[in-house]
């Protein structure tokens, strides 16, 4: 009898600690279901708005971090580029400015913060003109022959660029090499801006981007041939 007790009672404590271990692990996943969490979600785009006119961006991050709290269900599916991430430009203009990063959270979960919250941003204003286009020759042109005649169309063109490049642009040519080329040449061209030292200056828009260069190279009179040429007017 007493065997029996203590193997009921065994079983008993058995089933007691299964159920126990049961009840912890339903109610665990229940509250960690139900218990908000947070969540740091790296590389979220971010963009501008209200850029002034005539203005453009030249520096600012591409992307920032952002931390959000909500139910772990909130979170199911969500990606950065679900995510909103801003600076607000209006009355920015010229310079370097350190402004906070804006936005709103996807329904369901609380913005905590940005990291960075703050980023800066560099502006410049575009700038426009008008410049002269100089032709540039380099080469020589092949035995026996020269030039006679150049021209290029048109002769001016219209930049647009931000003002540190456009700054830069000192002179705008078009080169065309000499060598091999006999006759008449007629080809478009893209044109170079180069700075004060020579070097050339990129990132600027350019209207026309490509110039007609029109060269003419005649062929030179040897003296046999014009030896010939009289011997032959006197027979």
């Amino acid at each position: 009898m007493e065997k029996f007790l203590r193997g009921n009672a065994f079983a008993a404590a058995l089933a007691l600690f299964l159920a126990v271990i049961l009840w912890l692990f339903v109610t665990g996943d229940d509250i960690a279901r139900t218990t908000p969490t947070r969540r740091l979600v790296q590389g979220v785009p971010l963009v501008y708005e209200n850029l002034e006119e005539g203005h453009v961006v030249m520096e600012m991050p591409q992307t920032v971090d952002v931390v959000l709290e909500g139910l772990p269900s909130a979170f199911e599916g969500l990606s950065a580029e679900d995510l909103e991430a801003y600076v607000d430009l209006n009355g920015r203009e010229d310079g370097s400015h350190q402004l906070r990063v804006q936005g709103k959270p996807p329904r369901g979960l609380t913005l905590i913060s940005y990291a960075p919250e703050q980023v800066t941003v560099k502006i410049e204003q575009v700038l426009s003109g008008e410049f002269p286009v100089e032709l540039e020759m380099v080469g020589s042109p092949p035995p026996g022959w020269e030039l006679e005649s150049y021209r290029l169309r048109p002769e001016k063109i219209r930049l647009e660029a931000p003002r540190s490049i456009f700054e830069r642009v000192m002179r705008v040519l078009v080169r065309v090499d000499l060598e091999g080329i006999k006759g008449r040449y007629e080809k478009e061209l893209a044109p170079l801006l180069l700075d004060a030292r020579g070097a050339e200056v990129t990132g600027a828009q350019m209207e026309p981007d490509r110039f007609t260069v029109e060269i003419v190279l005649t062929e030179i009179e040897t003296e046999e041939a014009t030896d010939t040429a009289s011997n032959d007017m006197a027979d």
